[in-house]
């Protein structure tokens, strides 16, 4: 990086911790963005940016200066965008801010990615490993968690090699990748989302699938087992027990080189590192009482079991590189103590077989499972009244989650959906509510489009303000109010953050009467 000069386009969030990281490096980065000072949604990032010394152009003509040696591109930008376009056919080196983290990272990087599920996955993750004694930093795609968490970026410049960093990553930030190289990584699941940016769903679970693409022998990837759409890594299921891993020619460019593929992990029902009953959830060697567990919804016990082996496979990757280290120490002596009950479980008389040492969970990880008790803007209980309860899960923003969310409910749900439809079929959403007992209550700029797509039966509102206000007068003991947009909140809000906060303080003055 030093000495290199580097163009970020799209200031914000992400551009400011690029520009400074670029800066931290020895480059000379210059940030361009195509909108004015007034129009910027955030102008504190501006400010932060003239203050640390970074060069910045506003409302910019989108013509990069001739000397640019690399284009890092904010995540908002999208990828067919011109001036991306014209400078990876003019030579420009051109990346995504995960590509751009990766690169400046002293320590290991956890990838997780998926439609659904992603935050709570990674803070789950992230808490397995502080149990484990780790000192893992919460960063990525990650906003309003509850938790301490940060941009990827700013986090890989401050990173030690002790460190584990635990980024949720969205497909905007997949899209440049070129040499991200997570060593562990995971899909939770891919949905239709996001179709207003890409060509179709196949493009979309593509982009997904490329936090895979550069992982090797020494790296984990965690997936679901028989998952219709989520393609495991390598040309064949490799798992530790079976010990040696895959490896085949692969062409890049005119060269053939030799390629190999990261240890995999299946969870599931047909898992084979992981698997669910109506009892327990087991991974590895450990077996868990679902009702030890803070959470009780199917789809956390699938999160939690991603959580579980990602954290597993940091935990191995750290202890190959370093038989010293705390994660070395981790797995040895959860190895060591599953050999022993092995060994005791065995008849004095019985011979000695040459079956492998078996995969031994760290039951510090199970501890960390059991800390998680849940994120802001997803299914957060604001309160309840007159047995009526109130649930913010603006973090939901596709019909799918709408559908996984009401699903988890055990009492009938008054459910307000609206905002900025990505492009995506709510079909399947209408379907589901003609077959159960919730009620839908529509607002915000695309609310007239959703009633079509969902049958024209559901009362349509300006604001979440009157579609929650309608709800109230119509909920009864027993039931809930939950916001569950299914959509995009940039209508009338800055962010899924901004929407939460307003409804949660909408829902606290009700319930304060």
């Amino acid at each position: 990086m030093r000495g290199k000069k580097i163009a970020v386009f799209g200031l914000g969030r992400s551009g400011l911790a690029i520009g400074r990281a670029a800066l931290a490096e020895g480059a000379y980065p210059r940030v361009f963005d195509q909108k004015p000072l007034e129009s910027l949604p955030k102008r504190d990032a501006y400010d932060e940016a003239i203050a640390a010394g970074i060069d910045i152009t506003l409302g910019w003509d989108g013509v990069l200066p001739e000397d640019i040696d690399l284009l890092v591109a904010n995540p908002a930008v999208p990828k067919d965008h011109p001036t991306l376009k014209l400078a990876a056919v003019s030579g420009i080196e051109v990346i995504s801010e995960a590509e751009f983290a990766y690169r400046i990272s002293k320590a290991p990087i956890v990838a997780i990615t998926g439609t659904n599920g992603k935050s709570t996955t990674t803070v789950m993750t992230y808490l397995c490993l502080r149990a484990c004694g780790e000192d893992a930093v919460l960063c990525g795609n990650i906003f309003g968690s509850g938790y301490p968490e940060m941009p990827m970026t700013e986090a890989a410049m401050n990173s030690t090699p002790d460190q584990i960093l635990v980024a949720e990553i969205s497909s905007f930030q997949l899209e440049w990748v070129v040499g991200f190289r997570p060593a562990a990584a995971g899909i939770t699941n891919i949905w239709p989302d996001h179709l207003d940016r890409y060509s179709g769903f196949d493009e979309y679970a593509a982009t997904k699938q490329r936090i895979f693409a550069c992982q090797t022998a020494e790296d984990f990837a965690v997936v679901k087992a028989n998952d219709p759409v989520v393609r495991i890594p390598g040309p064949a299921k490799s798992t530790l027990r079976r010990g040696t891993r895959p490896r085949s020619r692969l062409s890049i460019g005119s060269s053939e080189v030799e390629a190999s593929y990261p240890t995999v992990f299946t969870i599931g029902a047909t898992g084979e590192h992981a698997q669910i009953d109506d009892l327990n959830l087991t991974i590895l060697d450990q077996k868990i009482r679902l009702e030890d567990l803070p959470f009780s919804e199917p789809h956390n016990y699938l999160n939690a079991s991603m959580a579980a082996l990602l954290a597993y496979g940091v935990l191995r990757f750290k202890a190959a590189r370093d038989p010293d280290s705390n994660a070395a120490a981790v797995i040895r002596e959860a190895e060591d103590t599953a050999q022993a009950r092995r060994n005791s479980k065995r008849s004095v008389y019985s011979a000695r077989t040459s079956e492998p040492s078996p995969l031994a969970l760290p039951p510090q990880i199970v501890e960390g499972l059991k800390s998680f008790h849940g994120l802001a803007h997803r299914m957060e209980l604001v309160g309840e009244r007159n047995r009526i309860r109130v649930v913010n899960n603006s973090m939901c923003t596709n019909p799918d989650a709408v559908i996984k969310s009401a699903m988890s409910l055990r009492d009938p749900a008054h459910l307000l959906i609206g905002g900025v439809n990505k492009g995506l079929d709510f079909g399947p959403l209408r379907h589901y509510l003609a077959n159960h007992r919730h009620r839908a209550y529509l607002f915000g700029t695309d609310a007239a489009d959703l009633n079509k797509m969902l049958g024209e039966t559901y009362p349509v509102f300006r604001t979440l303000d009157e579609a929650f206000h309608a709800a109230t007068e119509a909920a009864v003991g027993g039931e809930v109010i939950m916001l569950a947009p299914g959509c995009a909140s940039t209508d009338q809000y800055k962010d899924f953050r901004d929407r939460g906060d307003v409804f949660r303080n909408l829902a606290k003055e009700w319930l304060s009467r």
